[in-house]
């Protein structure tokens, strides 16, 4: 597919006119389901930044994903096949007809031929059963960027391969209950977590496995915990259209005020400022969290809610 992608200006009756051409850098994702768990789980599923996904938005209507879609103009799309009193595959339908480039996917809960075959007719390249599998996501994500749009896989480095993103290390140099521990974290992050919820869990003592984990790891689990959160918050920062206050929530900060603090002092940047900056990539901090002017940040946040 040519680099350039020409920019629509969709017009009443589903016509398009050509108005002026861009250079795309990445690829968009747009993910349209009434379901609003769906929306935020997906951008969970897959590490998007290895297929060159630089920005995610979500539609919870039909109408909803047909604004999003002009404004956003989506590479790549997942529509809910039941979309309230609309189907998701007249939305492609209606999409293609107008013009647009996008490659779709469909998704359901039940595999019905029926289902598959409208969506198949009105343009989508597949269809995933619900709930989706990682597996099946990845393998559409592969085919629609290399078949359907033409584009290229970034490598992944081999030194990234079973690698903690919050200590650096392969998990292969952990102690099992280490990574029991870290296992439950990516888990269950979004929720209230602690080492005593943990404990038991695993039938152990806290005050074992957190002596177990700080020795593993160097790190106190209440650190890793937080670190972990502040790394998930910055991919959705980037790579969603989300609040910051919604960010906060998804994972697993009641008040905004504590999160706002706590990634300022991890990433030496505020959410908002991150946001506005996009393409930096702020180096996470190595000396731990300290609470610094943390009235003045709390004002801040107060301003994003």
């Amino acid at each position: 597919m040519n680099d350039m992608l020409r920019r629509r200006t969709f017009l009443p009756g589903g016509s398009a006119c050509f108005a002026e051409e861009v250079n795309p850098a990445k690829y968009r994702l747009m993910i349209a389901d009434p379901d609003r768990g769906v929306r935020e789980t997906i951008p969970y599923l897959l590490d998007w930044s290895q297929y060159g996904v630089s920005g995610i938005q979500t539609a919870g209507s039909y109408e909803e994903a047909v604004s999003r879609a002009v404004d956003f103009q989506p590479h790549i799309a997942l529509i809910e096949l039941e979309l309230g009193e609309r189907w998701g595959y007249e939305l492609v339908k209606y999409l293609r007809e107008a013009g647009a480039e996008t490659v779709f996917c469909t998704m359901g809960v039940r595999e019905d031929f029926q289902w598959i075959h409208e969506s198949m007719r009105a343009g989508a390249r597949d269809y995933l059963l619900k709930p989706i599998n990682t597996k099946e996501l990845r393998s559409f994500m592969e085919r629609a960027i290399l078949q359907e749009l033409g584009g290229a896989l970034p490598e992944r480095p081999a030194a990234q391969t079973g690698v903690d993103p919050v200590l650096r290390t392969e998990y292969g140099k952990l102690s099992r209950i280490t990574n029991k521990i870290i296992l439950i974290v990516k888990s269950n992050y979004r929720r209230g977590l602690s080492l005593t919820s943990i404990a038991e869990t695993l039938n152990m003592s806290s005050k074992y496995i957190g002596r177990v984990f700080l020795q593993d790891t160097g790190m106190k689990f209440s650190a890793y915990l937080t670190a972990y959160r502040m790394i998930q918050a910055k991919r959705l920062i980037e790579n969603s259209q989300e609040k910051i206050s919604v960010v906060a929530s998804m994972v697993g900060y009641s008040q905004l005020n504590n999160f706002y603090v706590h990634f300022k002092n991890y990433f030496r940047i505020s959410p908002g400022a991150l946001r506005d900056y996009g393409g930096a990539h702020p180096e996470e901090s190595s000396c731990g969290l300290q609470i610094e002017d943390a009235g003045a940040l709390a004002e801040e946040a107060e301003g994003l809610k």
